[in-house]
């Protein structure tokens, strides 16, 4: 049975072709984010890449390659890995050291790549993926109209056809931009990104509104502390509402779930990792819940292992898997995106083929 022999990190920086720019005043001009590798005594090897977000996590690249070096790692090493069932144990013996999200999330697909590698089998089937094919969404920043009809035109070109538009800095704007964006590009559909900004008198107002132009949902219209307004704005407007920040972990998911806040779950799988991912999946379909699969702004590789996890017939809305789309990086290996659909075959490919590339950098 194969064992941990290595576990290393390393700085992975991606520029960006412009910045992302969320909420009410975040910006990201480049990904700096970190490599993590994990070597079996066979020779199998999986990589993942942590996406630290020092204002959402509190994460940095400088604290999740000490985190991994540190901590993390020396825990891992000597430990069997013969199933999927020991890497979930792994990853909740992690748990022990608290919050380092992505850092964790990301040595934990790391695992699942490794050992889906040892048995020759791909990620997405180990996964339990069956669909055929993925339907994708991008983010368009917030930022001035010109810029985001610009991001839109560049996203639909590239095949893009349902796309997450952040709110939150003039709504009266915004909305004006969103209606034209529905006029002019009538194959696709939009829905909205508030990133907690909106008032909570008011705010059943304005999604209402967006409802009426076409929007299909809004992702954390409040800030997430207001957790029984979170829970009034749902049972008062029309607008499905999905959760982000208010589900960082299961347990959030959990009280999420208690107190009916949310119609779909985005599961960003570079912070939970494959297990806590699969498990907070399952919850969502035990409550009659929709889910997504989110993005924490990564590169081709972060985005590959997330279409492989998206491939799940229980999510059952437009993933954000298209982030490289926005990278300045070479993409000759990021598979095609037709009218809005990934190929889940095209996704194992290209993954395979970035994973090559990465064992032949070592």
């Amino acid at each position: 049975m194969p064992v941990i022999s290595r576990v290393g990190a390393a700085p992975y920086n991606i520029p960006l072709k412009g910045a992302l720019t969320w909420g009410s005043g975040h910006e990201l001009r480049q990904l700096a984010h970190t490599l993590i590798r994990v070597e079996l005594s066979d020779g199998a090897v999986g990589y993942a890449e942590a996406t630290p977000r020092l204002s959402i996590y509190g994460e940095t690249q400088a604290s999740a390659l000490h985190i991994i070096d540190a901590h993390l790692a020396p825990m891992l090493l000597g430990e069997t890995i013969d199933s999927f069932a020991a890497v979930s144990a792994l990853s909740a013996r992690a748990g022990n050291i608290k919050n380092n999200n992505t850092a964790k999330g990301a040595l934990d697909m790391a695992l699942h790549q490794a050992l889906a590698k040892s048995r020759g089998h791909s990620l997405a089937n180990c996964l339990g993926a069956t669909r055929r094919r993925i339907r994708l969404s991008a983010i368009v920043s917030t930022g001035a109209p010109e810029a985001v009809v610009s991001d839109v035109a560049a996203l639909y070109k590239d095949g893009i056809r349902v796309f997450k538009v952040k709110i939150g800095r003039d709504i009266r704007v915004e909305m004006q931009t969103i209606a034209s964006l529905i006029n002019d590009y009538p194959a696709a559909q939009f829905y909205v990104d508030a990133n907690e900004t909106l008032e909570r008198e008011g705010a059943a107002v304005i999604l209402g509104r967006l409802r009426e132009l076409g929007v299909l949902h809004c992702e954390e219209a409040l800030p997430t502390h207001l957790l029984r307004e979170r829970q009034q704005l749902r049972r008062e407007c029309a607008m499905p509402i999905i959760a982000d920040d208010s589900a960082f972990t299961a347990d959030d998911l959990e009280r999420e779930i208690a107190f009916d806040t949310f119609d779909i779950l985005n599961i960003k799988t570079a912070r939970t990792g494959f297990t806590q991912s699969m498990r907070m999946l399952k919850m969502c379909q035990s409550a009659g819940k929709d889910a997504m699969v989110g993005s924490q702004a990564s590169s081709l590789l972060g985005c590959l292992q997330a279409a492989n996890f998206a491939g799940h017939q229980a999510v059952t809305c437009a993933s954000e898997c298209s982030f490289f789309l926005k990278t300045d990086a070479d993409l000759s290996l990021a598979p095609p995106i037709e009218d809005g659909w990934l190929a889940l075959d095209a996704a194992e490919r290209s993954l395979e083929l970035v994973l090559d590339g990465l064992m032949n950098q070592k």
